[in-house]
């Protein structure tokens, strides 16, 4: 039996294959996705095994990761759903892994009819960033998976990047701020590099500069505890440029924008398990 199956061939999908693929042995690895072609491409990218259905994918390996939108999975469960009871008759263990925003373990429960049956549920969310095994993975704490299955999961995904763990209670509120936080930084790099290049840059430079401020930047921020308003004051001399652009960003309500932006995509993870 295979290590791990990713059932869906997007963005994500093709994340986490191509991080499994570099930490692992990539013939221990299995893709499939609804539109065939898509699968056997990324299969022969990365040197993995692709098949032609999800519930061969099911039968082929221990971890079953689900990488389709909210509103398909629900018929991905149902075709799937006798080939786990099969699974389970012959006493083989599977773990089912969800990166799908907004559907907790306990649906897959109900919709495959696991209760009582060897199959653990993670539930998890990643990033885009786990394509060039610079991601962070969030993990759902939980009774649905062991603490052992758990470290193999990490184990077999330690190319993604980094991982932690939360309560139930605080899991969909970290999802937002790891997995939304890529598009608005995208937003953000984009309107400087852009307001570099009013100011006479060529746009590669602009673009470049504008990441490169944003990656040091993080990286001072990630060295200690400190308050991410004292790294502000540190750079905001009196009347100088940085405090004029400070001034400019508040009074555009930046700061508030941002809040309402990461509080809106909150309410969305909420109802993204009835988007249809």
């Amino acid at each position: 039996m295979k290590k791990i199956a990713f059932i869906g061939g997007g963005t994500m999908g093709t994340a986490l294959a191509s991080a499994a693929c570099r930490g692992n042995d990539p013939q221990d690895v299995v893709v499939t996705d609804i539109v065939r072609e898509k699968a056997q491409k990324l299969a022969a990218d990365l040197g993995c095994a692709a098949v032609d259905t999800n519930s061969q994918a099911v039968e082929a390996a221990k971890y079953v990761v689900f990488c389709v939108k909210p509103q398909f999975l629900d018929s991905v469960l149902r075709e799937v759903k006798d080939t786990f009871a099969a699974c389970a008759a012959r006493g083989e263990k599977k773990v089912i892994v969800s990166i799908v925003a907004g559907i907790e373990a306990a649906h897959y429960v109900e919709m495959l009819e696991l209760e009582g049956k060897p199959v653990s549920v993670i539930r998890t969310l990643p990033n885009t960033a786990c394509l060039i095994g610079k991601g962070f993975i969030l993990i759902e704490q939980g009774d649905t998976f062991t603490d052992e299955e758990e470290a193999e999961f990490r184990e077999l995904l330690k190319e993604a990047g980094g991982f932690d763990s939360l309560p139930a209670s605080m899991f969909t509120a970290g999802c937002v701020l790891t997995s939304t936080s890529p598009a608005f930084i995208a937003m953000f790099a984009n309107s400087l590099a852009d307001a570099g290049v009013y100011n006479g840059l060529l746009r590669p430079q602009a673009r470049k500069l504008a990441l490169q401020g944003i990656l040091c930047a993080t990286q001072l921020f990630l060295s200690s505890d400190r308050h991410l308003e004292a790294y502000k004051d540190d750079v905001c001399s009196p009347a100088g440029p940085a405090m004029i652009g400070v001034k400019s960003l508040e009074d555009s309500g930046f700061r508030s924008s941002v809040i309402n932006a990461v509080v809106d995509a909150y309410k969305r993870f909420a109802e993204m398990k009835n988007v249809k």
